[in-house]
């Protein structure tokens, strides 16, 4: 096997072109993060910052998961704007912010969220087209790759794990056109949105539902299922004509095949169509409405996820927004370990977002009565696709590690039962974190390596139907739930953290997973400094202060401080006070 020292010469490069120079289709670097996922690319990043050699494995074109292949505009908690986030997640969001402020053509006269929010959706306050997110990681990582500090190859998924014992030796990577790369690695990242290096190198994980017996989680079924897990939706862009002098779109197109099974199914436990103006609300048997098109302070659809604002513009623009909503989400099958093939089950959950598309086209209710909204066309120059769909499947839940320390619904809850009836009996579809009320203090462990708040927010599920979207505390994660009990030389960099499937509902969410591949690749910079496994780092309170004083000076919150929690109305944590964010 090759010194991981020794330079690299791939069987293909980042453009599937083959290398002439490559001896053989086998490759060695010191590190490699297999998945170009939203957590990857920030490993990536943080690990090249630090003078390491990094390759990054990338399936697909744009580099960013769920801010960009996935499409999704950022869910945030209701403190973003001023804190609880890493210095590079904020200093990121600004960036793109800062794109749209530069054009003169563009007026920041967003009205549904503070700060400039460019798509003046409701949702997120920083809706933006994917592709502007997709160019500014590639400006992030463009200074390594120029100095052969990173290597991105581009096309390829992981297809087989060597594991000797409690080390990864190689992941052998394969492209569109079958060819093959086996890369040697003295450390691997696993930042692929289903955690495919776990399942590749047969290490447990948990998948799905753990019984309450489990950990004491009180919203935990009586039994466990791996396959009761979170529906998956594959995001669409949409244009609205209309605009002044523009053109209505009135060819519709042929039926799209499964559309007659969706448009009669009703949705588990709640009672209404899937195709339709309602969505879950927070307790079975329970739904909420919206308009399909709204103005002022009115939560509508076409304003949930929007990402461009004609009232943003000075000259005229036809309205963009991302389909991701309850009506689009796929929860016939899981994606993982289940019956049908993961390929098979993201394939349907496309043509469910095809078959959601012909609906609100000629079946969706029109405001001043009749139905069909033919105006609504895919936005085919939006997500780097001939169809206007993204390029992957977003995916919410992932195989997850086993860790030292499992983070549970018993450290996050808001244990205030009166606050929790009353947002319960609002039901209404704005971010739970958002409303106004006394929240329990937060949780700051002293092994905390980031902060996170998001709720509990579970789509009804694969198997059981049942979903949940409750208050959480604002709480940190514990340094164990990125160390692997089984591993020494594989980190988690992703959605698969060591926490539960109740607790992944807050932790998928795009500060966090941008945090998870932040504390990943700060904390193998310093095991590899040291010597140490993930582990020994870990039993070492030593070496724990150590790592929390680097995530500080990277601008790594730790802790959740009084000043900046007092302004959602969260109680004062009791004891001593903490390093402010």
């Amino acid at each position: 096997m090759m010194s991981s020292d020794q330079p690299a010469r791939p069987a293909f490069d980042g453009n599937g072109a083959p290398n002439p120079d490559a001896s053989s289709a086998a490759t060695a670097l010191p590190i490699v993060v297999c998945g170009a996922s939203l957590g990857g690319v920030v490993a990536a990043w943080r690990l090249c910052e630090s003078g390491h050699r990094v390759l990054l494995a990338a399936e697909h074109a744009w580099l960013g998961g769920q801010f960009t292949a996935q499409a999704v505009p950022p869910d945030e908690h209701a403190l973003i704007e001023h804190g609880g986030a890493s210095a590079s997640y904020r200093r990121f969001r600004e960036a793109l912010r800062d794109h749209y402020r530069a054009d003169p053509d563009f007026l920041d006269r967003a009205q549904l969220t503070e700060g400039c929010n460019p798509g003046d959706g409701w949702v997120s306050r920083v809706c933006v087209e994917p592709r502007v997110a997709a160019a500014l990681f590639e400006d992030w990582l463009a200074p390594h790759v120029q100095s052969a500090r990173l290597r991105i190859a581009r096309g390829v998924v992981p297809v087989r794990v060597l594991r000797d014992g409690r080390r990864l030796l190689s992941v052998t990577l394969r492209d569109a056109q079958e060819r093959e790369e086996t890369v040697a690695a003295d450390w691997f990242l696993d930042a692929t949105d289903t955690s495919e290096l776990l399942r590749l190198g047969g290490l447990p994980y948990r998948l799905g539902k753990e019984a309450a017996s489990s950990f004491g989680e009180p919203d935990a079924p009586l039994q466990a299922d791996l396959l009761d897990q979170q529906p998956l939706t594959w995001v669409m862009a949409l244009r609205r004509l209309g605009t002044p002098g523009r053109p209505t779109a009135l060819d519709i197109g042929p039926v799209p095949p499964d559309y007659d099974f969706w448009r009669q199914r009703v949705v588990p436990h709640h009672r209404h169509a899937q195709f339709s103006l309602e969505m879950p609300g927070a307790a079975p048997g329970r739904s909420s409405a919206l308009p399909l098109f709204g103005s002022g302070a009115t939560l509508d659809w076409w304003r949930y996820r929007r990402i461009v604002a004609s009232n943003q513009w000075r000259s005229p623009r036809d309205e963009v927004s991302l389909i991701n909503w309850a009506q689009n989400d796929y929860a016939l099958q899981p994606l993982l370990d289940g019956p049908q093939p993961e390929q098979a089950v993201a394939a349907a959950a496309r043509r469910l977002s095809l078959c959601l598309l012909h609906w609100l086209r000629i079946e969706a209710p029109r405001a001043g009565g009749g139905r069909g909204h033919p105006e609504l066309v895919p936005a085919t120059d939006m997500l780097g696709t001939p169809d206007g769909l993204a390029q992957q499947v977003y995916v919410r839940e992932s195989r997850r590690i086993v860790g030292l320390t499992t983070l549970t619904q018993r450290d996050i809850a808001a244990v205030d039962a009166a606050v929790d009836a009353a947002v319960d009996a609002a039901d209404d579809a704005a971010n739970a974190a958002d409303a106004p009320a006394s929240i329990s203090a937060p949780l700051n462990r002293s092994d905390s390596v980031g902060v996170a708040w998001y709720p509990m927010d579970i789509h009804p599920t694969c198997v059981s139907g049942r979903g949940a979207n409750a208050r959480v505390r604002p709480f940190t994660l514990p340094l164990g739930s990125f160390i692997m009990a089984d591993c020494d030389n594989l980190l988690p960099a992703c959605k698969n953290l060591s926490v539960t499937h109740l607790v992944s509902a807050c932790t998928r969410v795009h500060p966090v997973e941008w945090l998870a591949g932040e504390v990943a690749a700060l904390l193998l910079h310093q095991a590899k400094q040291r010597g140490l496994t993930p582990a020994l780092l870990h039993a070492s309170a030593t070496e724990t202060r150590c790592l929390q004083a680097a995530l500080l000076s990277a601008g790594v919150p730790i802790h959740w401080n009084e000043e900046l929690t007092a302004r959602a109305g969260v109680a004062a944590p009791a004891g001593a006070s903490h390093a402010k964010l």
